[in-house]
């Protein structure tokens, strides 16, 4: 819907604001009421689902055979994680939590933001490609349509949308960012089409090196 006028320009960016904080505080609600045993119960689930999808992919990460591995009862393996989707979104959840603390101790390289930006993703898609079943079964689990996951998924685009940020200088819940409504638009965008890359990748329309190349084209376009 068309929007014009200061007045209503403003009064969405306050809305927006307001709606992206509800969002991350509804999705950080499940693991930051964790105790010190359930976190550390947690990430053995998260572990173990990783090492089965590297060792097999799709198939191999089986609910039952994650609980056992993970030594807990099937059944609360399902309280902190629903559904096999959900299980797998939160991996990558994990990993782009663990690529948002690898880039505080070593910062984005390049000479402008756009040149820090790909530097980002470049790093991040070589940490995917490295282990490229964990990737598929990922990714497989991302683009699903379970809805269960949206919790997941709106927490790993958040994610994204703030290393994006920080790389580009700018924070992603500034006054200025979110009433414009461009920039966080294009890095939302950037994400999308970095996920139609990765799709296409796994799906063998496109060799894995051609993520990167398509990424830095259109982070130069978008940003």
């Amino acid at each position: 819907i068309p929007r014009t006028g200061t007045c209503s320009r403003k009064l969405s960016s306050q809305a927006r604001r307001g709606s992206v904080r509800r969002d991350e505080e509804l999705v950080t609600e499940r693991t930051s009421t964790l105790t010190q045993s359930q976190q550390e119960r947690r990430d053995r689930m998260l572990e173990a689902t990783a090492e089965l999808a590297q060792q097999g992919g799709w198939d191999a990460v089986q609910m039952r055979e994650v609980a056992q591995r993970s030594d807990v009862a099937l059944g609360t393996l399902y309280r902190y994680f629903p559904s096999k989707e959900f299980l797998l979104v939160s991996v990558m959840l994990s990993d782009i939590e663990g690529l948002a603390d690898r880039l505080a101790v070593r910062p984005p390289e390049g000479e402008d933001p756009v040149e820090r930006v790909i530097d980002v993703l470049r790093r991040a898609n070589r940490a995917l490609q490295r282990e490229p079943q964990v990737t598929i079964a990922m990714i497989r689990a991302l683009v699903s349509g379970n809805q269960d996951i949206a919790p997941a998924v709106l927490q790993t685009r958040l994610m994204m949308r703030r290393i994006i940020s920080d790389a580009l200088g700018a924070e992603a819940d500034d006054e200025d960012v979110a009433e414009g409504d461009g920039l966080m638009m294009s890095i939302d965008l950037l994400s999308d089409v970095w996920m139609a890359a990765l799709v296409g990748w796994i799906s063998g329309v496109e060799p894995p090196t051609a993520v990167v190349p398509k990424l830095e084209t259109a982070t130069r376009v978008l940003l």
